[in-house]
This record gives structure tokens, C-alpha cells and sequence, in this order.
């Protein structure tokens, strides 16, 4: 319960109105509940300070509102916070909060597999840890602060997902969250635009690790050299596929029949995987390495790891009345198709591979050249069929077809493509669905379902 005192002590704005406790924080009008505060935040299309009104009649015991704001509106009845920037005061209110809690805080970042990583790692704590972690894709400046605010004095550990797209993002979470362990995943090309090219990523990703004091832990993926490169001022715990000189070394000893690896860390621990493909073998690694470090019993990570599930649209793999479709449609960068198509590569399919592939984002100078990088691999793939949707996947198919590739086609909008699909698939065909967030490509998925 976060009191008026609380809050008064901060030392930013003044409470109007106000002098009770406040039981959760939500910037979303819809969800306030009987206790809550809300903040009242500017949006890309709406301004929250709209919603103020509504908000405390549903039940918010108090609003964050700028001072601005305040000025022109009669709040002589309402509960208010009022602040400079309720953003700010959002943050400064999770950073204090946060600093009561003496506990383990471990954040993840990195170009691909935060999410699947730290659900992965979530399922392993939480056989001996009263657990707090990322809930969703809360890990932005506006996300962090909403689920720190949910720390409570029964956790024992935090589990913090952090994401980024610009210099400095990285730190600024870290000030919030102070993190006393980092896990980079990996470093690839995604949001170039912003960060130039794969040293710009690294040089982003690697705030996290500088945030953390000397007597901090790093957990360093050796098979990336980008990581590998970076020197911690910490204590550090190494993973790495193959690489025998880690502290947890992973082999791959068999693939199923649907890309299922069985994975061996140091000749003593198997473990078989239910999500396929060497990427999500990774991340069970990194998974490994951290559930052993926090002191996680062998056989609770072999059982935590042996009946995970894929995240929601990220390489699920699901059997309707038309074909098999893989839902991949979360997000896209080249790393991660990379991986995917390697994925779909290995997998038995009891007949045709088709490849449905949207845009990749925020490349910047490099997005031709990645473009067409995936179309020259998916030419020497497997696939049989690739029918792509957004201007930049035209490069792909150019490139596809340069490389040899029979069947590869561009659509300008989706319900031509959906239609052409229908047309041509048969019921043993397995379709991969890939492409950025924007493209909304699970309404391809849903197209051809209906």
C-alpha cells in the first residue's frame, strides 16, 4: 500500500485532496479498480488527463495530473497528485518504492528472446522464490515503472525485462530498477535505425551491464561475439552451445521429428524441449544458467524447462482444417528469421514448406540489404513457396528469385495474398508466418482459418 505519506515524502507536486493509500497504479482508465491510482499520461491519440474524471467516479482514490492541466480545470472535489509531468512523477514514485526492497533484482535485455527467456526463467525461480517479474511486454519507461510498483515485501526476488530502441533507454531503466544482476540475450540487427549498426546495438544493450555495481553478477553468452567482447566490472557467469570453457556448456544431442532439441549442459543435466528449434535451445541454456546460480535444484529446472510451451505467436505451431501454420508473427528482425527459417528448415513436413514474410522495421541504412540477405537464404532453404507483404519484402523476393527460387511472389495488400493462399494450399502443407509487429500478420493467420 503506497500512503499519502508516501508520496509526500517523493518532494514533487502537492496532494489535492487526498490522504488515504493507494493499492495499485494503472495508466489505463479501463482497468482502475476500487484503491487505485491513475496516471494521467499524454498518448500518441488520446491525453489520459481526459479520462480523469471517469477514472475517479470508477473508483481511483487518486490522479497524477499536470500542473497545466490542474490550472484549467476545476478540481476543487478530486483527488489529485499534481505534478510537473505525471510521467516523471510516475517514475520517481517506482524508483522510491523500489528502494525498499533489499532482494535480488535480476534484468534482462537483448535483441531477441528476452520475453522467452524470462518466462523460461520465471517457471525455474519460482520453485524457490517468491517471485516478481515483468508481467506482459511491461519493459519500457512507462511499462518498468507500473510493474515495479507491484513489488511487495512477500517477494524475494524481481525478474525485470528491459527493452529498448535508443541510447540511454537502458540506463534510465536501470536508475528505475537497479538491477543487481544482467543478462544480455544477444546482439542482432534490430532498430538499426536508431542504433546504426550491430556495435551501435551492442554499445546499447551493453548499459545494463555497466549499470551494475562491482559486486554484481553478469551473465555472459559466450556464444555471442559481441557479448563476449564486453568486460563487465562484476562477477560473471558464462554460458555457451559447444563451448566447453563455460561455467554451463550446452550440446544439442538429437532433434525430433518437429525441430525439438534435446539439450545437455555440462554431461549431467538433459533436458527435452517441447519448443523447437537451436534458438529456443539457447535460451533453455541461459535459462539453466541462471536457475543453477540462484541455487535452483536440477531436477525443478529439468521439470520447469521439459513442459514449457512457446510464448503466444512466437514459433507456435498449431494444426487447423486447411495446413499446419507456425505463428511467428510477433516481431521480426533478420536474426530472428534467420532462425526461424533454420527452424522450419529441420522440421519434417509432411508436404510443401510455404513462407509467409512481412516487413522487417526499424533497419534503417541496412533494410535492403537484410531484405534481400533472407531472400537469398530462403532460396537455398527448403521452403517451397514465399509470398511476402510490405514494400521492403519486394527486395526479398527479387533476391529469392535471383537465387533460383521458383515460386516466390510480392503482395501489396493482405486479402490478395490471403486469396492466393487459399487457392493453392493443400492440407500436409505447412505454412511459417514471420514479419514485424506492424505488419499485423496474424490476420493473414486468420484469414486463412475463416
Amino acid at each position: 500500500m503506497i500512503t499519502a505519506e508516501f508520496i509526500r515524502n517523493i518532494n514533487m507536486g502537492s496532494l489535492v485532496n487526498f490522504d488515504g493509500s493507494i493499492s495499485d497504479v494503472t495508466i489505463d482508465s479501463r482497468k482502475v479498480t476500487g484503491g487505485s491510482m491513475f496516471g494521467a499520461l499524454p498518448g500518441e491519440n488520446v491525453d489520459g488527463h481526459e479520462f480523469v474524471k471517469s477514472a475517479t467516479a470508477g473508483g481511483a482514490v487518486l490522479s497524477i495530473v499536470s500542473k497545466n492541466w490542474a490550472k484549467q480545470t476545476d478540481v476543487s472535489d478530486l483527488p489529485l497528485w499534481i505534478v510537473e509531468s505525471p510521467e516523471k512523477a510516475l517514475q520517481l514514485l517506482a524508483a522510491t518504492w523500489r528502494d525498499q526492497f533489499d532482494i535480488p533484482v535480476l534484468a534482462i535485455t537483448g535483441t531477441n528472446g528476452k520475453t522467452t527467456i524470462r518466462i523460461m526463467c520465471e517457471s525455474i525461480l519460482k520453485y524457490k522464490y517468491e517471485l516478481h517479474s515483468t508481467s506482459g511486454n511491461l519493459n519500457n519507461h512507462l511499462g518498468l515503472p507500473l510493474t515495479l510498483l507491484k513489488l511487495n515485501e512477500s517477494h524475494k526476488l524481481s525478474l525485470l525485462e528491459l527493452g529498448t530502441n535508443h541510447f540511454g533507454e537502458i540506463a534510465f531503466l536501470c536508475e528505475l530498477c537497479k538491477p543487481t544482476a544482467g543478462l544480455i540475450t544477444n546482439i542482432g540487427y534490430g532498430h538499426t535505425e536508431f542504433f546504426g549498426d550491430l556495435k551501435g546495438v551492442a554499445r546499447a544493450k551493453e548499459e545494463l551491464f555497466q549499470s551494475l555495481s562491482s559486486n554484481g553478477l553478469s551473465f555472459i553468452n559466450l556464444n555471442d561475439p559481441n557479448i563476449r567482447q564486453m568486460s563487465p566490472k562484476t562477477m560473471q557467469v558464462t554460458y555457451g552451445m559447444d563451448i566447453k570453457y563455460s561455467d554451463y556448456s550446452g550440446t544439442i544431442t538429437e532433434y525430433d521429428k518437429n525441430a525439438r532439441a534435446t539439450l545437455k549442459i555440462n554431461n549431467e543435466i538433459s533436458i527435452k524441449l517441447k519448443v523447437p528449434g537451436q534458438a529456443m535451445a539457447q535460451n533453455a541454456l541461459a535459462a539453466v544458467a541462471v536457475g543453477r546460480t540462484f541455487s535452483v535444484p536440477v531436477h525443478n529446472i529439468t521439470e520447469a524447462l521439459e513442459s514449457f510451451h512457446a510464448v503466444n505467436q512466437r514459433f507456435t505451431v498449431q494444426q487447423t482444417d486447411y495446413c499446419h501454420i507456425i505463428d511467428d508473427v510477433y516481431n521480426a528482425n533478420p536474426n530472428s528469421t534467420n532462425a526461424a527459417i533454420d527452424t522450419f528448415s529441420i522440421m519434417k513436413a509432411p508436404g510443401r514448406r510455404l513462407f509467409v514474410f512481412g516487413d522487417m522495421f526499424e533497419l534503417g541504412d541496412l533494410s535492403e540489404q537484410c531484405h534481400r540477405d533472407i531472400g537469398r537464404k530462403i532460396a537455398q532453404s527448403p521452403i517451397d513457396i514465399l509470398y511476402t507483404y510490405g514494400p521492403l519484402s519486394t527486395f526479398t523476393v527479387d533476391e529469392a528469385r535471383k537465387a533460383g527460387m521458383k515460386y516466390a511472389e510480392h503482395y501489396d495488400n493482405k486479402i490478395d495474398l490471403i486469396s492466393a493462399l487459399k487457392r493453392i494450399v493443400q492440407k500436409s502443407d505447412t505454412i511459417l508466418v514471420k514479419g514485424s509487429r506492424g505488419n499485423q500478420l496474424e490476420e493473414i493467420i486468420e484469414g486463412i482459418q475463416s
